[in-house]
């Protein structure tokens, strides 16, 4: 409709409004390919007056009537925005955690004996029923039983493969049709993007969290966590039973699968990527596990609230089953407590141990300092994992009478559970006949006439040596992988040398450190009885587990130096 009123040339019979018109015209068709043809229509008149000033008045007239007239038909032209069209509108959390949830599972394992051992996460994977999990959640495990959002359970799950490097594996359960998540770009996730985590937390399933991704890199940065694959570092806050748990962007696609977190830092968490093991999914075949249909998750038979009574004995009551000793009874006086973990202090585990309500009336106390005590409380926790280990050994004969596994985030929670089952073990123990326990064996017998023979000559201590200590003074590997592997070696069996958990009753005291910013793993073979040296040695390698193979190697080869070889059959 413009250029028609543009033409109109009433009144006006000179060539120069035609002119001045298609000048008009040239200067709207440019003004409507400008962001705003409002503002060049304001723009224009003052640039223009200072041109025209100079010109005559017709002109002058004719030039201010036409811009005029631009500046008018200009407020009426709806502006042009050269914006982008928005986005899609992101999801909000609730959004992204009720997509996630109908493809998260709950796992629970057990040992055979119809007892939930563990509780942990899972995320399906294919609607065919295929299931990945962390794979120190089902490792060793009979039974395992999985539960899904909408309330089916499923007993008869089947471990199609495990890539134990990674710590992921595949499941399979009886079932079509089930949800799935797309799955996401790992590598192209940016540190700082926003994830979230949806598992079952403390055994409460479909528990929800969020934070942000800190950063992907390799294994080999992350104590105890393996070498040779990426792994994802997020804050999305874990608890135990978030192993195995699913870890989504913020528009719900699968970026990997949570195996594990450090308690030096706050929220230090870790999954392995999606793409790194989503091919796990697509093996054939598979292992039966045993049903899992007498599992029941923790608190299933809990008694209500309500049942409780509404007046609490005033002394403390002993577990259903468990009978606390009578003063005659007790064959044990004295408990040590010490820890291998910088993630619990041992003052704080005897403190948690004192103030049970049991343990006044287990008759047993705290040994003094430089006391060898009856039985010695040991605890540990694996790196990158929830469990807390706890023995108990009987010092005089280095006797394991009792170990076991709790699970826990942090040294405030571990410290009350650890307590609880230690104190429960020690009714137990205390009762134990102690002339069976302090029954001699020829070994035993023969070891300390050994080590009196041998006086102070290293080689002789070497060559008589029947029990050694192992202690680990370096976070990078624990003590018991250095102990793992001197057990499995043929030497150890065929000279008769034990694992002991008492370095003051061992013949050979083996300390590991690794120097700070090095692969360099140093050993020393000391006798805890002289404080002598034996040997020493230093190997390289890149992490724990490949350092305790080549420092056991190391140190059979030095014991070798000075006694004889094991007769091959």
């Amino acid at each position: 409709m413009f250029p028609a009123a543009l033409e109109y040339n009433s009144g006006n019979s000179s060539g120069g409004w035609q002119r001045q018109a298609a000048s008009f015209l040239s200067l709207f068709r440019l003004a409507s390919t400008l962001p705003t043809v409002a503002a060049l229509g304001h723009q224009l008149p003052i640039l223009e007056y200072a041109r025209v000033k100079k010109e005559g008045s017709m002109k002058k007239k004719k030039r201010i009537f036409c811009l005029g007239l631009l500046a008018s038909i200009s407020a009426l032209i709806p502006v042009r925005s050269i914006a982008a069209a928005p986005a899609q509108q992101a999801l909000s959390g609730d959004q992204v955690v009720d997509r996630v949830s109908p493809a998260a599972v709950s796992i629970l394992v057990g040992k055979g004996d119809g007892q939930v051992a563990g509780v942990a996460s899972g995320v399906i994977i294919r609607a065919d029923g295929v299931i990945l999990t962390a794979n120190h959640v089902v490792k060793g495990m009979r039974e395992v039983q999985v539960r899904l959002k909408s309330g089916e359970i499923y007993d008869q799950v089947e471990l199609l493969a495990s890539d134990e490097r990674r710590d992921v594996a595949a499941l399979r359960i009886p079932a079509t049709g089930l949800p799935v998540l797309p799955i996401g770009n790992s590598a192209n996730a940016a540190s700082g993007a926003t994830v979230f985590v949806v598992s079952n937390a403390v055994g409460l399933p479909w528990t929800a969290s969020s934070g942000i991704l800190s950063a992907t890199r390799m294994a080999d940065d992350v104590p105890g966590a393996g070498s040779g694959y990426r792994i994802l570092q997020f804050t999305a806050p874990l608890s135990p039973g978030s192993s195995g748990g699913v870890l989504v962007d913020a528009e719900a696609r699968i970026l990997g699968i949570v195996v594990g977190s450090l308690s030096v830092g706050q929220n230090v968490n870790f999954a392995v990527p999606i793409d790194s093991v989503a091919g796990l999914a697509n093996v054939s075949g598979g292992t039966r596990f045993d049903s899992g249909a007498r599992l029941q998750p923790f608190g299933a038979k809990a008694t209500s609230a309500s049942a409780a009574p509404s007046n609490p004995p005033a002394t403390p009551v002993a577990p259903p089953g468990l009978t606390l000793p009578r003063p005659d009874q007790r064959q044990m006086h004295t408990i040590s407590v010490h820890s291998k973990t910088i993630y619990l202090r041992r003052e704080r585990l005897q403190d948690d141990i004192h103030k049970t309500a049991l343990f006044p009336r287990l008759g047993v106390r705290f040994a003094d300092y430089g006391q060898t005590a009856d039985i010695a409380i040991t605890v540990d926790r694996p790196v990158m994992t929830f469990d807390w280990t706890y023995t108990l050994v009987y010092q005089p004969k280095s006797l394991t009478l009792a170990s076991g596994t709790v699970e826990a985030t942090d040294e405030f929670d571990a410290g009350p559970k650890l307590a609880a089952v230690i104190v429960e073990q020690l009714a137990s123990v205390v009762q134990f006949p102690r002339e069976e326990l302090d029954r001699p064996t020829g070994t035993s017998a023969a070891n300390d006439t050994a080590t009196r023979e041998a006086g102070n000559d290293p080689a002789s201590i070497l060559r008589s040596a029947r029990s050694i200590f192992v202690e680990s003074h370096t976070i990078w590997m624990k003590g018991n992988l250095l102990q793992d592997a001197l057990y499995v070696r043929p030497e150890m069996k065929e000279w008769g040398m034990r694992i002991v958990d008492d370095r003051n009753g061992a013949d050979i005291y083996i300390d590991v450190t690794r120097p700070w910013l090095t692969y360099d793993w140093i050993f020393k073979m000391i006798n805890p009885k002289s404080g002598m040296v034996l040997g020493t040695g230093k190997v390289t390698a890149i992490d724990g587990p490949a350092a305790a193979q080549r420092l056991a190697i190391d140190i059979v080869n030095q014991i070798r130096s000075v006694r004889p070889a094991p007769a091959t059959p």
